[in-house]
This record gives C-alpha cells, sequence and structure tokens, in this order.
C-alpha cells in the first residue's frame, strides 16, 4: 500500500507566499526579508491557513513581536480588530484540523487567483 504523503508543508508554504505577496511589511512598510507571521501560533491546526491569522511583516518586525507577546497581541488587535482575534481563537479552540489535501487546493486556487486580503497600503 502506497504511504499517504502529508500536505501540510505544502500548505504552509503556499499559505507563506500568498501573505507575502503583500509585498511590504504591514508594521513598518519594508519591502526586504518579507515574512509570514501568524496572529495565533501555527501550533492551531485550524487556524494555521486562515488569511485572516496571518500578516505579512518584515524579519525584523516579526523577531520584535515574537519576543514580545503583549505587544503582538495588542497590535494585532489594533490592526486586525479585537473581534477578528476572538474569533480566531474561539476557532482555533473549538475546530479541528482541515483536510490538508483540501486546503492545498483551496490555496493553489487562491494563489492563481490572487488574495486581495493581503494587500495593504
Amino acid at each position: 500500500m502506497p504511504r499517504r504523503q502529508n500536505q501540510r508543508p505544502k500548505a504552509d508554504r503556499l499559505f507563506s507566499q500568498l501573505i507575502r505577496e503583500a509585498g511590504r511589511c504591514r508594521r513598518c512598510g519594508s519591502t526586504d526579508h518579507l515574512q509570514c507571521a501568524h496572529i495565533l501560533s501555527r501550533s492551531y491546526s485550524a487556524t494555521r491557513t486562515d488569511e485572516r491569522n496571518a500578516v505579512c511583516l518584515c524579519r525584523s518586525c516579526h523577531m520584535f513581536f515574537t519576543h514580545r507577546p503583549l505587544e503582538w497581541d495588542l497590535w494585532a488587535r489594533q490592526t486586525i480588530g479585537s473581534s477578528v482575534v476572538d474569533a480566531l481563537r474561539t476557532l482555533a479552540l473549538t475546530h479541528v484540523a482541515p483536510d490538508w489535501k483540501a486546503e492545498v487546493a483551496r490555496l493553489e486556487h487562491l494563489s492563481l487567483i490572487g488574495l486581495p486580503t493581503t494587500k495593504h497600503p
């Protein structure tokens, strides 16, 4: 019997690419060393590839917030809204992991049509 391929790493790559397509850091505007920064930890599978759960940050801003979780929560609430952060928290705690194969297909589709929610001025 062939071994089933884990699609989560592919979903992670596609998701990160989509978020970084914003083209600039959401905090400082830099276009250098862009990264996908999750609002809630990637360890919560239900929100791992939810577009509301990530923003494009430069490496410097990402590291700043990685070491300052209280400032991160405050910034996230001010930037995307407390209601979105709270909805993500609820989803993370109450839902199961997605079907990663279906999630890869969804993310591939989004990469073809573009992801307007990642385009920030």
